[in-house]
Order: structure tokens, then sequence, then C-alpha cells
């Protein structure tokens, strides 16, 4: 009788351990569970800021063009050039580069008063991609009329696609930094 009571102690201390673990795997599992719960509302709400602050930004890279747009149709080389930073990149549909604030002021000017002078362009954005948060590519559809030759005659209204990279600077403000123009 005593190894029967003493397997009946034996068999109640294994089912009062195996009751224990069962207690310490359910709060286990209830703090897994928590923090995988948080950690999947935190990630979407973090991606709901993200899309937002995009968005936000989305707005301002389209302000950045519209203004660059009133500048050049106003013929404003200085206020068209000050939309680049400091050492902004400008490529042509014909390939002639500018680089940095002086030589893309100059070039402004030049074509202000020259074949240009009396052309309008209508920009709209196409896409903007964002590279980083503070790096995005812009595609622009861009149509002008009013343009002449170099040597003074009427040219065809010309269409093409601006390929703009705009980094957002500390201010907040985003600027272009480089600037390909092509023709259709």
């Amino acid at each position: 009788m005593r190894s029967d009571a003493g397997d009946g102690v034996l068999r109640a201390v294994i089912e009062e351990i195996k009751n224990q673990e069962d207690a310490m795997i359910s709060p286990r599992l209830k703090v897994a569970l928590a923090v995988s719960l948080f950690l999947a509302f935190s990630s979407g709400l973090a991606w709901a800021q993200m899309a937002s602050k995009m968005d936000a930004d989305s707005a301002a890279i389209k302000q950045c063009v519209a203004a660059w747009e009133d500048a050049w149709n106003r013929h404003d080389a200085h206020a068209t050039a000050a939309a680049y930073v400091e050492d902004g990149e400008f490529s042509s549909t014909t390939g002639v580069p500018s680089h940095g604030s002086k030589e893309l002021e100059a070039h402004y000017n030049e074509i202000f008063t020259t074949f240009l002078k009396d052309a309008h362009r209508t920009d709209t954005v196409r896409s903007i991609r964002f590279l980083t948060p503070e790096i995005a590519s812009v595609d622009i559809d861009w149509q002008m009329t009013g343009a002449r030759t170099r040597d003074g005659k009427d040219a065809p209204n010309r269409k093409g696609l601006l390929t703009w990279v705009v980094t957002k600077q500390r201010s907040g403000q985003w600027m272009i930094t480089i600037y390909h123009e092509s023709v259709f």
C-alpha cells in the first residue's frame, strides 16, 4: 500500500508541476500576443503618419513646380533660378548644361530676352516618387506656346517631359537639384 500511496503522491506532484508550467506558459503567451498586437498597431500608425507626411510633401512639391512655372511665365530669370539649390544642375532639350545659381540665372536671362521672350508654358506633374523622405524624382509634362526659333521665326508649339530631382531643405522647402528636359 505504501507504494500506491507513494505513487499517488508522485502523480499529484507531477500534476502540480504540469499545472504550474501551463500557468507559466499562459502569461508568456499573453505577453507575446500583447507585444505582437502593439507592434502591429504601431507599424500601422507609423505607416498612416508616413502616408500623411508624403501627401503633405507631394503637395509642397507640386507647389514648387507651380511657383517655378509662374516665375518662368513672368520671364523672371532670378526667381526661376532661385527655385534651384545653390549648386543645381540644368540640361536643356539640346543638352546644353548650366550649373550653379549664376549660370542658371544667366541661362534664363538669355532665353527670356531672346527666342523665348513671348513664350508661355504649362507644367503638369505626372508623378512623384520619393527616393528618401528628403529626395524625390518628379516627372512633369510640359507644353510651350509663343516660342521663336533662334533666328526669330515662329516656332511650332512644343511639348515634352521634365525630369526633376528635388530635395527638401532644412526649412522644409522643396527645391530643384537636377533638371533634365526632353521634347517629344
